[in-house]
């Protein structure tokens, strides 16, 4: 069967009385995760240029764009809300994919379940099948996208969107086939942002959700796409990475679930960076040291993250924007050590030149960890700190705090969505929010929760 087929009948044939638990408890979180960050960043700097897109086109719809006062059509909302989502790099991650799963699905499902007045218990089934399709597509090739230069979220991201907006729509398999083949042309986002720091991948998860949504609606309409989108000697693998798809992620469909095992961002930064972050941070709590006792920093890095958080070396030291600093490993790592916490006002524009930040970043350093299982095993951090007076320090993490192997507690989730909700809402909206998406499954119509969004 084609691995399109495939995907379609599993979303087609899903029914929520088929998710465990476990899965609609995720799913409720990281619509509060989501959302909340979507938030914060409709105060931030990316906020007037997105929302001028939208006001220079004149659209009017009927859909909530997060923190605004305006509306707009679907599927500009979903461009929107996917971008504020992904803006502040502080949505969550599945590890062995490397994709951003929420904030790709997430607008997609708020949207059109809003346009249509969808109940809770179907959105969350139309998001499981949009979850369960990212996470497996970069599971299919682990790492191999970023290694080519490729932002996977962005090149799996539309065939997610084409499922969870297929199913909202009631789109039977064969045109969620369709909707799969037409996407696979809309795949698409390269990396080359991480070469000056510019903001465009911010912008990646709100394409691939827009994408996905018109791919949905083209179908809908009867318009075709190949079912060999995904393994055909044109598909998406062989085209982006000139290789054959693993199969086996996709086999397990419907029995095994990923949701549950995309990891949730404590610090608003690069995932790779994390498991780093929580070691420098624990090191400064147990022995209590201070920024000028330490004479250098390394991190064991695997040769894959590399690229993105290490290199060009001169860059990561001087961050030149604060999406720069966001993965910059040498940068953030000072920081931790520096203030003893990362936070949103850690990659503040105004910090990135203090001469004792950038003088503690010149003090880390990087070598290759040959032993790493990167991706596979998670984002692992190993961190050791030489102070001046002759100690040696280190830590150890298999992988950042939110992981599967380090979870973070529910209480967490929730205290990091009202940090980020109240940046942007009164504490009043914000509660009623909280309330709305922690029983969304039991929600009689999403357009509720979809209006307390509203700025």
């Amino acid at each position: 069967m084609a691995l399109a087929r495939c995907l379609a009948e599993f979303a087609a044939s899903l029914d929520f009385a088929d998710l465990p638990p476990a899965v609609v408890a995720s799913v409720r979180l990281r619509t509060l995760d989501v959302l909340g960050i979507a938030l914060a960043a409709s105060a931030g700097e990316t906020a007037p240029s997105i929302l001028g897109a939208l006001e220079g086109w004149g659209a009017a719809g009927d859909c909530t764009v997060i923190g605004a006062k305006r509306t707009a059509p679907a599927p500009l909302a979903i461009l929107a809300n996917g971008a504020l989502a992904h803006s502040l790099d502080f949505d969550d991650t599945h590890a062995t994919s490397i994709t951003h799963a929420s904030a790709v699905v997430v607008p997609v499902a708020l949207a059109l379940g809003e346009a249509a007045g969808l109940d809770g218990r179907s959105l969350v089934t139309a998001m499981v099948a949009g979850y369960e399709t990212i996470t497996r597509l970069g599971m299919a090739a682990p790492g191999a996208f970023h290694a080519r230069g490729w932002h996977a979220t962005s090149v799996c991201g539309p065939f997610a969107a084409a499922l969870v907006a297929g199913r909202i729509e009631g789109l039977d398999a064969d045109r969620l086939t369709a909707a799969l083949g037409i996407a696979g042309s809309f795949a698409s986002g390269v990396m080359e942002y991480l070469d000056d720091g510019s903001w465009v991948k911010r912008v990646h998860a709100g394409w691939a959700g827009h994408a996905g949504a018109v791919a949905a609606a083209l179908a809908r309409g009867g318009f075709t796409g190949p079912a060999s989108i995904l393994e055909g000697r044109f598909g998406l693998y062989r085209t982006f990475l000139g290789a054959e798809p693993d199969r086996a992620p996709f086999a397990t469909l419907g029995r095994e679930w990923e949701t549950p095992a995309i990891g949730f961002k404590p610090y608003p930064c690069c995932h790779l960076i994390h498991a780093y972050l929580d070691c420098a941070l624990e090191l400064r709590r147990v022995h209590a040291f201070a920024a000028e006792d330490v004479e250098a920093v390394e991190c064991r890095v695997p040769a894959g993250q590399v690229p993105i958080v290490c290199e060009p070396r001169p860059a990561k030291l001087r961050p030149r924007t604060s999406y720069e600093a966001q993965f910059s490993l040498p940068y953030s790592v000072a920081c931790a050590l520096l203030d003893g916490r990362v936070g949103l006002d850690t990659y503040a524009a105004e910090r990135l030149a203090e001469p004792a930040r950038l003088a503690l970043a010149e003090r880390v350093v990087h070598e290759i960890d040959p032993d790493s299982p990167f991706p596979r095993g998670g984002f692992p951090g190993w961190v050791r700190v030489r102070l001046r007076d002759g100690r040696t320090l280190e830590a150890r993490a298999p992988d950042g705090r939110g992981s599967v192997a380090r979870p973070l507690p529910p209480e967490a989730i929730v205290e990091k969505f009202r940090d980020n909700a109240g940046r942007a809402l009164a504490a009043a909206r914000v509660a009623e929010i909280e309330r709305a998406a922690l029983s969304l499954d039991a929600l009689a119509d999403v357009r509720v929760l979809a209006a307390l969004c509203r700025g």
